[in-house]
């Protein structure tokens, strides 16, 4: 009789396995028929495929389990940007064309994804705006025209702000939502270590999501090599294949200037003129510079440091965005530098123009 009872029990448990609550992802697509589809979700700061499919009849549908409901999914369909959506274990219908990624509609009863959907269409009407004014304001650049450009770039700087504060207003008001940390996380490089922080304490979530998690780490990078701290070693590359490491350079001046630039970023070549002119009258007084390459190819590499007179020491690993000394310290955009003292204290960061020679001179000039 126990025997019996047990294998019962266990039947039941069988049963119940198999009953787990699930949800649908409906994918209909014109133009996508025999394409195979992947759904994945995001955890842990990586992407899992969680199921596959080939397209019939421009249609498939996933069935998928419950699980976390701060989770985010993924649709991959080849030659497409991937299709992001929160479930909150929801079912979840995408439609559109895969020939026009404008078509794209999600629907579903997820509050989040519903709040992604209308801060999307918002974010990409603002967006629309000021890429127009943009264009203009390139094109009078182009063009000399000072008189044009100088009235353009008010209201270039006017649709810059309208773009951040449509995107504060929104994370101040959804500061509960699974999708305040999503948003901000998105566009992290956008905003300055103590803004992130201000953000991130002022979020009201029950329980931590993957994105607070990510936020968090990045924060806590940011804050490694903020003003203050010591520098963080790294070895790379000269031009003639030697490996060079920032601390064979620090304490052998008073000031070392860390620069990350490239031959093919246009602000780091206009740039580049201000720092040499720096490099040239305070050199003798205690001024060096160690400048970093987010460069892919030797040549184009070698070819700026002679047209733009970079007689300082360089290096690179060639490795575009994915440079290590790079990632170490959180450059997001270039140029973008490091100043640090003699004892290797960073003590200011990305200085340009006359800010770079005042900082210089206030401090060697002592």
């Amino acid at each position: 009789m126990k025997i019996r009872l047990l294998s019962f029990d266990l039947a039941l448990l069988a049963m119940a396995s198999c009953s787990k609550p699930t949800f649908n992802v409906k994918v209909e697509l014109q133009n996508a028929e025999g394409k195979k589809i992947y759904l994945q979700k995001f955890l842990k700061n990586e992407k899992i495929v969680i199921d596959s499919a080939v397209m019939q009849d421009n249609m498939v549908n996933f069935i998928v389990e419950n699980d976390d409901p701060s989770i985010h999914y993924y649709l991959i369909i080849k030659d497409l940007n991937p299709i992001r959506f929160f479930a909150e274990n929801n079912d979840v219908k995408i439609v559109g064309d895969v020939k026009s990624r404008e078509s794209f509609n999600i629907i579903t009863d997820s509050h989040a994804q519903q709040l992604v959907n209308e801060y999307n269409a918002e974010y990409k009407k603002l967006n629309e705006q000021f890429n127009e004014v943009r264009e203009k304001y390139y094109s009078s650049a182009q063009n000399n025209d000072e008189v044009a450009r100088e009235k353009i770039g008010a209201a270039y700087e006017q649709m810059e702000k309208n773009l951040t504060n449509y995107r504060n207003l929104f994370l101040t008001k959804n500061k509960s939502s699974i999708v305040a940390p999503y948003i901000l996380y998105n566009n992290r490089y956008n905003y300055e270590l103590n803004e992130l922080e201000d953000f991130v304490n002022s979020f009201e979530l029950k329980e931590e999501t993957v994105y607070t998690q990510l936020l968090n780490e990045y924060i806590a990078k940011l804050q490694r090599v903020d003003v203050g701290q010591p520098y963080l070693d790294f070895t790379q590359e000269t031009p003639d294949g030697y490996l060079l490491s920032l601390s064979e350079l620090v304490g052998k001046s008073k000031l070392l200037l860390v620069d990350f630039w490239a031959s093919w970023c246009g602000p780091c070549r206009a740039e580049n003129p201000n720092v040499v002119s720096v490099y040239k009258d305070y050199h003798e007084k205690g001024f060096d510079v160690l400048g970093v390459s987010l460069d892919m190819e030797k040549a184009n590499w070698m070819r700026a440091i002679n047209s733009d007179g970079l007689i300082w020491h360089n290096v690179s690993d060639l490795k575009y965005w994915n440079n290590a000394a790079a990632k170490d310290y959180a450059i997001s955009s270039i140029p973008s530098n490091i100043l640090l003292d003699e004892n290797g204290i960073i003590i200011a960061k990305n200085l340009r123009g006359e800010d770079l020679r005042n900082k210089v001179e206030e401090i060697l000039n002592k």
